[in-house]
């Protein structure tokens, strides 16, 4: 007999097609068609064919090895499947002589027996769940085979949206699917689209960081890595805005070192750095969590304390740093004296708290610390000068 031929008296089906291994496909017309499983399974590659006592048939090549195929052969279809997906509304189907399977109330009734899946093929749509691999499901579609499906039913099936964890699973390739199949291609550019999205991802990724990385060098002082006058007026502006809303007060401490000038005519600029330097380390260890300390140029160095501080606290504060710069400092054997004048403005005295005005003011604190002998800390606010 022909691989594939016309079949013209559909009335001998049953026995035959099953002891010579061959399928009927019903045709629109009376006639049938008669392939023999190794055709079908070259045009459908994961086809189920279900008889109807319920016992699994036959199964395409890619099927078969997925599942392991061949041990499943002539045993029930209800062992390794689960009609509908995981969301579906499934009940069993109580009769067990005669098929009573129907849809109530939204669930659908199915059995064990082969009679059952004729609801599926009625339906033509089919969605199976493998109950080894439950994370993997299958859809494809459902025919009756022979007049009123008394030869079973026949699935034309696909992995579909688990296209890519079936062929990770069960290690299947190109040759697996049929010729037409798309369902390779559409896997390849599935991986394609993952492989660019990567590559988006990772681009954003160091653009972003790039960005980052700007940004903070932009507001870092390059020799300390404190942060410099940009982002110090910022984080002024910012401080102030809040204040003036009611938010948290903050204190301004400008230190202006004393000798520093000498150090660096005397020892030479490697000196200086090194000065400059051990200054910002010890400023980084008094300052509290949430408080800023910045470099605004030279020998100029800003501290903005956020939160309530007193007077009595402040002055504390300055006169522990001062007592720190004025530890001995050495640099390749020489000693580097210098020390610390301050000069302290508090935004509980101004109302509301304006930048510029703080820092005009911290400036002129400092200068007094200066004229008193250096070496001092001074708040704005003691000193003898009318306020407008």
């Amino acid at each position: 007999m022909n691989e594939f031929h016309r079949r013209p008296d559909a009335s001998q089906l049953g026995a035959r097609t099953a002891s010579q291994g061959q399928i009927a496909i019903p045709a629109k017309s009376e006639q049938e068609f008669l392939l023999s499983q190794g055709m079908l399974g070259a045009l459908l590659p994961m086809f189920l064919w279900v008889d109807l006592q319920g016992k699994i048939r036959a199964m395409g090549p890619t099927l078969r090895k997925a599942l392991d195929g061949d041990a499943m052969l002539d045993q029930p279809f209800s062992d390794h499947f689960r009609v509908g997906r995981l969301q579906d509304r499934i009940e069993p189907c109580g009769a067990a002589e005669s098929c009573d399977c129907t849809v109530v109330g939204g669930a659908k009734r199915l059995g064990d027996c082969g009679a059952s899946l004729l609801t599926i093929a009625n339906e033509r749509m089919v969605h199976l769940t493998l109950l080894s691999q439950p994370a993997i499901g299958l859809r494809g579609e459902a025919f009756a085979l022979g007049p009123q499906g008394r030869d079973g039913t026949l699935m034309n099936l696909s992995f579909g949206f688990y296209l890519r964890e079936a062929v990770a699973t069960f290690s299947l390739t190109e040759r697996d699917f049929a010729p037409a199949d798309l369902a390779m291609e559409l896997l390849y550019l599935q991986e394609a689209k993952s492989l660019v999205m990567q590559e988006l991802r990772a681009l954003t990724q160091r653009l972003d960081g790039a960005r980052k990385q700007a940004e903070t060098q932009a507001l870092t002082d390059p020799l300390t890595a404190l942060a410099n006058r940009r982002a110090m007026e910022a984080a002024l502006e910012q401080a102030s805005a809040g204040a003036a809303q009611g938010g948290a007060p903050f204190t301004l401490i400008q230190i202006d070192l004393d000798y520093f000038k000498s150090v660096n005519d005397t020892l030479g600029h490697a000196a200086g750095d090194y000065v400059l330097l051990d200054v910002a380390r010890i400023l980084h260890e008094e300052m509290r969590a949430g408080d800023l300390a910045g470099r605004m140029g030279g020998d100029e160095f800003l501290l903005l304390l956020r939160g309530a501080m007193t007077p009595e606290q402040v002055m504390h504060l300055g006169d522990r740093i001062i007592a720190r710069l004025q530890e001995p400092k050495w640099h390749e054997g020489r000693e580097c004296l210098v020390s610390g004048s301050l000069g302290v403005v508090m935004s509980l005295d101004y109302q509301p708290p304006e930048t510029e005005r703080m820092l005009v003011d911290a400036d002129t604190a400092t200068y007094a610390a200066k004229n008193a002998g250096r070496g001092c800390c001074v708040l704005y606010r003691d000193l003898e000068m009318p306020k407008t």
